[in-house]
């Protein structure tokens, strides 16, 4: 499988890089900002540095996948402005269809709401305290939302909530937003859980929140 990997520097994004390269057969394009984060070298990564409004280097990262990963984040600072995560999907999903791509599985909030979401605490309450205390990053996560859900793609929306919990090797689960999720998940289930995605090619058009059992 070619994995084409945005964010592959970030927390999450180095454990889904991880994930993928215990098969030999994958082989990762990974688009980062800061190389000197990523400290990996491996015959099956390429290295992509750029920004993420660089059209052509966007295009030259995906020319070649059979599937596109992000684990961008939300702004989580009031200090940022407008709304680059979202702009930098917006740059992968014209490259990728302009290349015919179809395949992204991409991180947000469940501020991004899903239509089979049901009114409960864990997809009420994040979109309201990110509305209130990170304008920013609610902004983000509704114009991911609009390019999402109104793009062709063949796309899979792993949602999360406070991605800082410790791990202690505790499993994972995961709603589609009809039943109740916990309010915290460790950042190598969330990596895991992409990469299970797809490997498996799983939850087509679908919004799981996943959190910690």
């Amino acid at each position: 499988m070619n994995i084409t990997l945005f964010g592959a520097s970030g927390a999450i994004g180095k454990i889904v890089l991880e994930e993928a390269l215990r098969d030999t057969n994958n082989t990762v394009t990974a688009y980062v900002r800061n190389p000197d984060r990523l400290k990996t070298v491996h015959p099956n990564v390429k290295i992509i540095v750029g920004e993420l409004g660089n059209q052509a280097l966007v295009h030259q990262a995906i020319e070649h996948s059979d599937v596109i990963i992000s684990t961008l984040g939300p702004a989580l600072s009031r200090k940022i402005k407008g709304t680059p995560v979202a702009d930098g999907h917006e740059a992968i999903i014209n490259a990728m269809k302009k290349l015919n791509k179809k395949r992204l599985i991409t991180l947000a909030t469940p501020t991004l709401q899903s239509d089979e979401d049901k009114k409960q605490f864990s997809t009420v309450f994040p979109g309201i305290m990110a509305k209130l205390f990170l304008p920013s990053g609610y902004l983000e996560m509704k114009k991911m939302e609009k390019l999402i859900k109104h793009s062709p793609l063949d796309w899979t929306v792993v949602r999360i909530i406070n991605p800082n919990v410790n791990h202690r090797n505790q499993e994972y689960a995961f709603s589609f937003g009809d039943k109740p999720a916990k309010m915290g998940v460790s950042r190598e289930n969330v990596g895991k859980f992409m990469y299970r995605v797809a490997k498996e090619n799983l939850y087509s058009k679908k919004m799981p929140i996943i959190f910690n059992r």
